[in-house]
């Protein structure tokens, strides 16, 4: 009998310990297994609407395209490439409507790009800045005069007189260079320095508004152009900037050098100016492709079988006949340069259509935005997106 009860609890504890080890190793593949369809899901979306995601194959319930299969690891990348702006979507046109239409593409550039900085000027007669670097000139002599002087007092007023003279240069626009090269060469260089030179350079003064300031910096390419110049443009240089912005005009005086023109150009002639403030490496779009409704801003990104996708943009600089790009788009990437308002009312339209149809299909499934709440007395004006007083309470 008692050899009948060792092999009975023989067999249950080995029977336990298979029991137990089998479903160890069940949870544990169960658990890889599951982890490994994570992994491994599949993702079918649409390619017109990016929306839609399904587990598997099928038709697109808005426009009823095939859907297309997305791999699992690049699904984040998908999502988080470029938004789509508010009511538009993607749309496919044919050959002949693009044709009929004058749809024209250029390409996404990284490249140097140039601020320009429009400014009316006028060619210098500046009696004030010659008077002024002359009385500088005057009080160096002075200082040098007295400099073994056995009297202090006399040696300190004609110092503080170098430096007045030199704040008043400085005020008036002239940098530190400029000045030490006025002290170093002595009265010669006067006229050097300023107005009409007796040589062949002109000094132009373009009066630039205070927004623009801080894009101009001595050194920087000056192009100059005028009636009185027939078409020819002429090339200078900033070579100082006033501290002091006019009251009145909201603007500082920009001095300009321009070398070679004095046959062109005669003192107090208006002409035009255009300083080019570098801004470095950009990624660059032409200004004909940007569409800004001030809230937003977005190209159209030509995709293959003449897919166009709508894709907002941030803005980072406005250069003239170019935009700088700072999110939404990638070099050499195609996008739309002409005709950008009819491919905009096709996208809009789309947008409409597929708005009304994924309402149509339960696919727009985002909750209705919760009404703010409000104080006491107060109710939510939708209108002015506000909460203001209740009529009447």
């Amino acid at each position: 009998m008692f050899k009948w009860w060792i092999i009975l609890i023989a067999v249950l504890g080995t029977a336990t310990f298979f029991s137990c080890t089998t479903k160890e190793n069940t949870g544990e593949n169960a658990s890889e297994h599951s982890h490994q369809q994570v992994g491994q899901k599949e993702v079918w979306t649409c390619s017109m609407h990016p929306q839609i995601r399904k587990d598997g194959p099928g038709k697109c319930p808005i426009c009823g395209m095939d859907l297309v299969k997305v791999d699992a690891e690049n699904l984040t990348t998908d999502q988080s490439q470029a938004h789509i702006p508010e009511g538009h979507a993607m749309f496919q046109l044919s050959n002949n409507r693009i044709q009929m239409i004058g749809v024209k593409y250029g390409l996404v550039e990284k490249k140097s790009l140039f601020k320009s900085v429009e400014a009316a000027g006028r060619v210098a007669f500046d009696p004030e800045l010659y008077t002024a670097q002359n009385e500088y000139v005057e009080a160096i002599r002075q200082l040098e005069r007295v400099k073994d002087a056995p009297i202090a007092d006399v040696k300190h007023s004609a110092q503080r007189m170098v430096e007045s003279a030199k704040l008043r240069l400085k005020i008036l626009g002239l940098s530190d260079a400029q000045i030490a090269k006025l002290r170093s060469a002595g009265p010669s260089t006067g006229s050097n320095l300023l107005i009409t030179s007796p040589g062949e350079n002109v000094w132009i003064y373009a009066e630039v508004f205070e927004m623009d300031l801080s894009s101009v910096e001595p050194g920087q390419e000056v192009k100059i152009s005028g009636g009185s110049l027939e078409g020819k443009e002429l090339i200078g240089k900033v070579a100082s900037v006033d501290r002091v912005i006019n009251p009145i005009t909201r603007t500082a005086k920009v001095r300009v050098l321009v070398p070679n023109a004095k046959a062109f150009l005669r003192p107090e002639a208006f002409v035009n100016t255009t300083i080019l403030s570098p801004l470095g490496e950009q990624v660059v779009v032409p200004f004909d492709a940007v569409l800004d409704s001030g809230k937003e801003a977005w190209v159209f990104v030509v995709k293959d079988d003449g897919h166009f996708e709508p894709r907002a943009v941030v803005i980072k600089h406005y250069a003239g006949e170019e935009v700088a790009i700072s999110q939404g788009l990638k070099p050499s990437e195609k996008i739309v340069t002409s005709a950008n308002f009819l491919i905009d009312s096709e996208s809009r339209l789309k947008g409409v259509l597929s708005s009304q149809a994924a309402a149509e299909t339960g696919e727009n499934k985002d909750p209705a935005p919760k009404t703010p709440e409000c104080p006491k007395g107060q109710e939510w004006h939708e209108q002015m997106k506000h909460c203001m007083a209740k009529v009447g309470g």
